[in-house]
């Protein structure tokens, strides 16, 4: 009889043990899910609002153009582009071993900020929806 009452206390301090370890792995998701949450949203911030050591450069979509200054200095770059237009537009940059566009296309009167290093050297910038860069969405872009 005492024999089982020792196999059963055995049996229930592991259990105990193993619902203990159960319990902190589960704490560690949430808390690990709660973080990548958090850099999710972090990242959400930054797709609107330009980084404090970036350089602004403003640009305006509409119908058939893109306004915004031709050259620019090379370095940390917050492209704040606005579509002024009635349809939905994207901005693309190209050159210099970059490639960079905004996942979602801008709705109108949306604004968004594309993030670029950008390098000495010549790039395109385009829209890249439907045929508008032949009908005009683009521009060739120098940074020195």
């Amino acid at each position: 009889m005492s024999l089982a009452t020792a196999q059963d206390k055995s049996l229930g301090e592991k259990t105990s043990e193993t619902l203990q370890k159960a319990g902190e792995k589960v704490k560690d998701t949430g808390r690990a899910v709660a973080d990548t949450t958090k850099k999710a949203a972090e990242t959400v911030v930054d797709a609107v609002t330009p980084d404090n050591d970036a350089r602004k450069v403003d640009v305006k979509l509409v119908e058939h153009r893109i306004e915004m200054p031709k050259h620019v200095t090379p370095g940390k770059t917050a492209f704040v582009v606005h579509n002024a237009g009635k349809e939905k537009h994207n901005f693309e940059i190209a050159g210099e071993g970059i490639d960079k566009k905004f996942m979602v296309d801008l709705g109108p009167d949306q604004t968004k900020v594309l993030h670029v290093d950008v390098k000495p050297g010549s790039y395109k910038v385009y829209c890249p929806v439907g045929d508008h860069e032949e009908e005009g969405m683009k521009l060739n872009l120098t940074a020195k």
